[in-house]
């Protein structure tokens, strides 16, 4: 019997405590428990608690969006206020709906994970706060159907699923604009365009039970080798295939780019007239790489 009058004196003198946050104004951290109706059960000064969606630190126009994205704000802290205590209910309402959080720094062209929160004919709204373990926040953008990767539908997708984006830019009015293919935003941004000329490296990939061999420059973009008819004798253009043929998996070459194919999106390298495929050998291609493609290789290096 003791140990039941010393658990409700606790309680009763945390209650008295959260009184006194209250009517202080006093700003407390409470920590996300499970999804409740309409709204999270919550923790705060150790006691269960309850707060509205209307009443957490950002504002969806949909209920569904809060449902989508619960799973992952299961054990996360934000801050509050005391909004409402009743003793003889053992009740804590709380109000969240406050300044807390510092403005993200998001970097065009990069990629960043999202959850889809709402499903539109046109396309996805998405939020990549959870990127962010939700430190900064809801983060809610757009992608547009034509920008999904592989020609994908929204039939597709379903509210909560996780999804990779690429950032491309921010209305004046805010709202954050993506697209879920890497690739065709950097060739509509003119990346791969602008390695023409350049030496570089492209890594090896082997398709499981065929002989095909696909080059990707920096890792990334497709490439194609290309033979000059005009330089490359027979007994040279010989040596290249059979090299190819001995390329590991995941192997590196280095390449000169020396034009593109826009259309297919791919880059048409060649390789100089003997070629390297070691990627520490050290020799004078290196010095001409851009420091970009150095720093890369460095790092290829560090990780063997």
């Amino acid at each position: 019997m003791s140990g039941t009058s010393d658990t409700n004196d606790w309680i009763y003198e945390r209650f008295l405590e959260i009184e006194q946050h209250k009517d202080h104004c006093d700003v407390l951290p409470f920590r996300i428990i499970a999804l409740k109706d309409a709204g999270f059960l919550a923790k705060v000064k150790g006691l269960y608690a309850y707060i509205s969606f209307y009443h957490m630190p950002w504002k969806y126009y949909t209920p569904g969006s809060w449902v989508a994205i619960a799973p992952s704000l299961i054990g996360k802290e934000f801050s509050c206020k005391i909004h409402k205590v009743d003793k003889d209910q053992n009740s804590i309402l709380l109000d969240g709906a406050l300044p807390q959080f510092k403005q993200a720094v998001l970097t065009i062209g990069e990629v960043y994970n999202g959850l889809v929160i709402q499903i539109t004919d046109a396309g996805l709204i998405i939020d990549i706060g959870c990127h962010f373990d939700w430190k900064y926040g809801s983060l809610t953008g757009f992608l547009h159907a034509s920008k999904f990767v592989d020609n994908a539908k929204v039939s597709d997708f379903t509210p909560g699923q996780e999804i990779t984006t690429v950032y491309q830019k921010a209305h004046d009015h805010g709202q954050l604009i993506f697209c879920s293919d890497k690739d065709k935003y950097d060739w509509q941004m003119g990346i791969p365009q602008a390695l023409v000329g350049q030496k570089m490296w492209a890594k090896v990939i082997r398709r499981p039970g065929s002989k095909k061999v696909d080059l990707l420059v920096r890792g990334k973009y497709k490439a194609k080798l290309e033979v000059d008819k005009q330089t490359d004798a027979p007994s040279h253009k010989r040596k290249i295939k059979k090299l190819k043929n001995e390329l590991s998996d995941g192997g590196i070459i280095h390449c000169t780019v020396t034009g593109l194919n826009k259309k297919h999106r791919t880059l048409l390298i060649s390789w100089p007239a003997e070629p390297e495929t070691d990627v520490d050998s050290g020799n004078s291609i290196l010095n001409h790489l851009d420091n970009e493609t150095k720093d890369i290789l460095a790092n290829l290096k560090n990780k063997t």
